[in-house]
């Protein structure tokens, strides 16, 4: 079982807002941005650590759509981190929870 989790949602705001969205809730979670492209379309980062969980590695990727933008949302484990049973489980959660408060912070 993969321990990749994986996510998908519409914007109706444009693909620089959503970015920068992105970027707020990242901040606002102590995320790491490992890297990014120039106009911030696409994101890699590193989630912190918790008392109950390893890093995570993740990247978001925001698309222009014909009413708003598309984002892609992907997380696993941090590949310095061993595995465990329920990673995919716990990673799916933290998509969701990752992908609700990106469009919170949209409106």
């Amino acid at each position: 079982m993969s321990s990749a989790a994986t996510t998908t949602f519409h914007s109706t705001a444009d693909a620089a807002t959503t970015a920068a969205a992105i970027q707020r809730v990242l901040a606002d979670t102590k995320a790491k941005v490992l890297g990014q492209a120039p106009d911030g379309s696409t994101i890699d980062f590193q989630t912190k650590k918790t008392m109950f969980n390893w890093e995570l590695v993740g990247r978001a990727i925001t698309t222009p759509a014909a009413s708003g933008s598309d984002v892609h949302l992907s997380l696993d484990v941090h590949h310095n981190r061993p595995p465990a049973l329920m990673d995919g489980v716990k990673n799916r959660k933290a998509v969701e929870k990752l992908a609700g408060q990106i469009q919170a912070a949209i409106g």
